[in-house]
């Protein structure tokens, strides 16, 4: 009879290893969904360093064609290699969460140089860093990123 009554199980027995593997699954989960919310936002940067480096050539190839017509002393180029002015903004690419990149060309000093800025709105998809979207605002440095905005600011020797 002893034995029977040590084998019982009760509610109370049941409840108490439930909870046990619940705190146990946090524990392990937590570090586990930090990683993959920091290997989205490494795979973001990279992906707007790599679409700030397609905004510079194609911002370098349409400078050229235009450079081209005008060096050769034409006033006017042909119809077909007239393109858009040159926009200092945009958007280009997508991030990890399905948005596209923005990108705004900043005029810096030397002009042999292209710096140019590529950001994401981030997981939540809303522009929580302010002073990207001015233009008028000049950008020396990487910008404080408010929220889980992000991004990189290249600089590129145009050739």
């Amino acid at each position: 009879m002893k034995n029977q009554e040590k084998q019982e199980l009760r509610s109370s027995g049941v409840l108490t290893l439930l909870g046990l593997v619940g705190v146990s699954g946090l524990i392990i989960a937590t570090p586990w969904n930090k990683r993959v919310q920091d290997s989205s936002s490494e795979n973001a940067l990279q992906k707007a360093e790599v679409v700030g480096y397609q905004v510079v050539q194609i911002y370098r190839e349409a400078s050229r064609s235009q450079e081209v017509y005008f060096d050769k002393g034409n006033s006017r180029m042909p119809a077909s290699a007239q393109s858009e002015p040159l926009r200092s903004t945009g958007t280009m690419g997508t991030d990890p969460w399905g948005q596209p990149f923005n990108y705004r060309i900043l005029s810096g000093s030397d002009t042999k140089k292209i710096r140019i800025l590529v950001w994401s709105k981030g997981p939540n998809q809303k522009p929580e860093t302010s002073d990207l979207d001015d233009e008028s605002k000049p950008l020396e440095t990487q910008p404080n990123y408010a929220g889980d905005d992000l991004g990189v600011i290249l600089s590129v020797t145009q050739n």
